[in-house]
């Protein structure tokens, strides 16, 4: 996959954080190169599989949401940088 030299985009990550019965969601806007924003997603999903997950029932129910959504936001930054077409998070200029 070819990328345009210092491109930037936009993507949009959520965070899940529980603690047995409280469940947090956090929704961050990142601008960065696609590599940046590799590395954004990849901090994101290790710290929803360590924190999402314990809080009952929205732990539960929100973090495999958050993992698809965000799983969905790289999709359409990698597809950007590729030079497709996708919906979604748009170059900035």
């Amino acid at each position: 996959m070819t990328t345009a030299p210092g491109a930037t985009y936009r993507a949009t990550f959520t965070k899940v954080t529980s603690f047995i019965i409280v469940t947090q969601q956090r929704r961050t806007v990142h601008t960065g190169t696609l590599e940046q924003l590799q590395a954004v997603a990849r901090s994101t999903l290790i710290y929803n599989l360590l924190l999402g997950w314990w809080g009952f029932p929205f732990g539960l129910v929100w973090t495999p949401m958050a993992l698809a959504r965000n799983a969905k936001s790289m999709r359409q930054v990698r597809a950007l940088a590729a030079g497709q077409s996708a919906a979604g998070p748009m170059p900035l200029q």
